[in-house]
């Protein structure tokens, strides 16, 4: 005796056709399996009586999908009650349709349904073929009964997918499904007991999923618990609506500091994930960027059982349930908002530490060919020339090599490059130990004054000293008192502070759609001139202002286009981007 179907049979290809993504198509049978898992279940300890096992396999052609569960208790609802599933009323399971077990349509032609309960001796087999579902008429359609066949396990269900049209197949990725499945019972995973298990033969590679652990990534939590939602009706008189829920919804969200993750939080219901807030056409948040987007934040919002999902599972039916959710919702995003300008606060000062080496670095390497100009043009009596030692060969950037006079050949002088040019902080950086002897070998001269006005040249200990020379970016302001504005920065000691909240340097930070702060090349440039504007000055203030003429100006724009082609690889760059 045949089992009929009891809806048109061109439905169900067209329903199966929502899954567009081979891998996910899977999460609907591992789903089917923790399901028939329920009857195991304790909620006050979150784990299961007996260890539940459900294993995915690639295999072949094919896949496999086997656990240890409860089983199959009616083969002829499980394929013919589509549109009416016996566990919409069962509020701890997920599936409201029935249509999940035909998802294999999406990608193969064939599912083998093989299902045994503990009470029973043997357990029972049914296929299903996609091209029997051809036809406009559902009279056409219809199933063998079940045979019977054996079991490994004394209860459970195995089903096999067959028969992949080639570009399907080829999606299949081990990894994918993986990250699929953590993601997707995320919540799941954490209950004691339960093992969900891959194995891939065609590449010999298996692996057991696991919940996310939050624990392992240092940042600020932000939690909450919703028993009252509420929303307004009506435009002309509006009234506010309060609903009070049975279930709790839980909110659980993480503001990551400095590291991105690529998790952003989701909808979960039933213990399974919907779909990221952020892409939920009903909520018409305005921050869906710079929070359910934001690239630091990470988390779920547990709704158990309030909103239905719809049938393609990535969005929740419209009614005043889900208008109440979303309102309540908005109205905590400002709290949510100031845990992360906190974090984004405290992150943004390590990245900015990183920016301040970069820089620093820079103007070591500039500062070394600045200042071996500076004693020809300036110091050696000559008129303005930028050429090395007066010999008319051009100075190339990075040079390092002695100060050989004026003619080349001397090997007197200092040196502001060449070997030991350090990777620290400052124009000299870290020099580490002297291994000359304390004779000049070309990296400094211990008895002359460096032409560096930043750079400390003297030995102590057998080690060159490290440079004073730093560039700090600060908060707060300082008024000048001549003109009673804020200033942009200031040298103290062998310091350069440069305030970040000034609104000439806020004007030059660009912003990503997450608020994120972004190097903009007007950035670049304001800093090339801040520097240049207190390298230049302590320079001239050590050695006197020679007289006037109109190179000094072009050497001051000089400095400033030659720091700012230093940094140039920074334009454009997130803050973010800079990790310690």
């Amino acid at each position: 005796m045949s089992i009929p179907l009891r809806i048109s049979p061109r439905i169900i290809p067209s329903i199966a056709s929502l899954y567009n993504d081979t891998n996910r198509i899977f999460m609907e049978y591992i789903d089917n399996s923790i399901d028939s898992a329920e009857d195991f279940f304790d909620l006050k300890t979150n784990s299961y009586r007996k260890n539940i096992t459900i294993v995915l396999t690639i295999k072949g052609e094919g896949v496999v999908v086997k656990d240890n569960c409860f089983g199959i208790t009616n083969f002829t609802k499980v394929v013919q009650e589509i549109g009416n599933s016996d566990k919409k009323a069962q509020p701890w399971t997920n599936g409201q349709f029935g249509y999940g077990i035909y998802s294999f349509m999406a990608a193969c032609e064939k599912l083998e349904i093989i299902s045994k309960l503990e009470e029973d001796k043997n357990a029972q087999v049914i296929s299903i073929e996609r091209v029997k579902f051809d036809t406009d008429h559902q009279e056409d359609v219809s199933f063998p009964d079940p045979k019977l066949t054996d079991y490994s396990h004394s209860s459970g269900t195995k089903v096999i997918l067959s028969g992949f049209e080639k570009n399907m197949w080829k999606q299949i990725n081990f990894d994918e499904i993986k990250n699929e499945i953590e993601k997707h019972f995320e919540l799941l995973l954490a209950r004691k007991n339960l093992q969900i298990k891959l194995i891939d033969e065609r590449s010999n590679k298996e692996y057991i999923c696991q919940p996310f652990d939050y624990t392992q990534y240092e940042g600020e939590l932000y939690q909450d618990e919703l028993t009252d939602l509420c929303y307004t009706r009506g435009r002309k008189y509006p009234e506010e609506i309060k609903l009070t829920i049975a279930k709790p919804i839980h909110i659980f969200l993480k503001v990551i500091k400095g590291r991105t993750i690529n998790k952003p939080p989701v909808f979960i219901v039933k213990g399974r994930r919907i779909a990221e807030i952020k892409d939920i056409k009903q909520f018409r948040s305005k921050h869906k960027g710079d929070i359910w987007g934001h690239p630091n934040m990470t988390g779920f919002i547990d709704l158990s059982d309030y909103l239905e999902p719809t049938i393609a599972r990535n969005d929740f039916k419209n009614n005043d349930k889900s208008k109440a959710l979303f309102n309540t919702l908005e109205e905590l995003e400002p709290l949510i908002l100031e845990v992360i300008r906190d974090v984004n606060k405290e992150t943004e000062a390590q990245h900015y530490q990183v920016l301040e080496d970069k820089l620093n670095q820079a103007l070591s390497k500039l500062a070394r060919i600045d200042a071996m100009n500076f004693r020809t043009e300036y110091l050696s009596g000559n008129d303005i020339n930028l050429q090395k030692g007066g010999s008319g060969q051009s100075f190339d950037e990075g040079y390092g090599e002695k100060d050989q006079g004026d003619e080349g050949g001397g090997t007197g002088g200092n040196s502001w490059g060449g070997e030991n040019e350090g990777e620290g902080i400052g124009p000299s950086g870290e020099s580490g130990e002297d291994t000359s002897g304390g004779k000049d070998e070309g990296d400094f001269a211990s008895d002359k004054e460096s032409e560096n006005p930043f750079e400390d040249t003297g030995f102590k200990g057998g080690e060159k000293k490290k440079s004073g020379f730093d560039i700090k970016f600060v908060e707060g302001e300082i008024i000048d008192e001549e003109t009673d504005k804020p200033i942009r920065s200031q040298l103290i000691g062998g310091t350069i502070r440069i305030f970040k909240e000034h609104k000439d340097f806020e004007s030059r930070v660009d912003k990503t759609r997450a608020r994120e702060p972004r190097i903009s090349q007007r950035l670049i440039t304001y800093l090339a001139g801040e520097i240049t504007v207190h390298y230049k000055d302590k320079l001239q203030t050590r050695h006197g202002q020679p007289e006037y003429n109109k190179r000094l100006f072009e050497n001051l724009v000089e400095f400033i286009y030659q720091f700012e082609g230093m940094v140039k690889d920074l334009a454009g760059q997130n803050l973010s981007d800079f990790n310690e």
